[in-house]
């Protein structure tokens, strides 16, 4: 029966947790830069008022048919 071989794990230059956290604060720092860029954008914009727009229509044609049903449950 063959011995499992304990061996140490090799060191890897990547698993310093220093350099893990300069990887990290540049990948948030890339990611606030890019939402930044999204927000300030005119299509989000855009879009921000179609989906308001949508939403309102939604809501009015809902309140209409609340109102058509309160109407015919008096009856």
């Amino acid at each position: 029966m063959e011995q499992e071989s304990k061996q140490k794990p090799e060191k890897n230059e990547d698993s310093n947790p220093d350099k893990t956290t300069q990887w990290i604060d540049k990948a948030e720092e890339f990611i606030d830069d890019a939402a930044d860029k999204i927000h300030q954008s005119d299509a989000y914009r855009k879009a921000g008022k179609s989906v308001e727009s949508a939403t309102k229509k939604i809501f009015r044609q809902a309140g209409k048919w609340w109102g058509k049903s309160q109407q015919h449950l008096k009856k």
